[in-house]
């Protein structure tokens, strides 16, 4: 449950980070600038996804922790983005690999 969260919230962030201006991209995935152009729907979209896997970490946790949470989790996503993706290490490859990874580490731990 927390792969996919992290995931949703990451997807959320560099959604956000496409339609900066100032931002270097790099090599982006047709289909995501695609989704990114009309920045407004990119930011009502990433707004959703925020607000989406908000609700269900406050489900989990509780508000108060939930919340405490999520802004931990959105501080280290955005961290990661930002320092990460001018440097061109982010690929949609490796993060696929690592988020199956994490999912069948959760299956079995949990």
């Amino acid at each position: 449950m927390y792969s996919l969260l992290f995931l949703v919230l990451f997807f959320g962030c560099y959604l956000l980070y496409i339609t900066s201006k100032k931002a270097k991209l790099g090599k982006v995935p047709p289909r995501l600038r695609a989704l990114a152009q009309p920045a407004k729907n990119a930011k009502l979209i990433a707004s959703i996804l925020f607000v989406f896997s908000w609700l269900v970490i406050i489900i989990d946790q509780g508000v108060g922790s939930g919340t405490f949470a999520f802004g931990g989790y959105i501080m280290t996503i955005l961290c990661i983005v930002v320092l990460l993706n001018p440097l061109n290490y982010i690929h949609w490859k490796h993060l696929l690999g690592l988020f199956v990874l994490s999912i069948l580490i959760e299956i079995f731990i949990f």
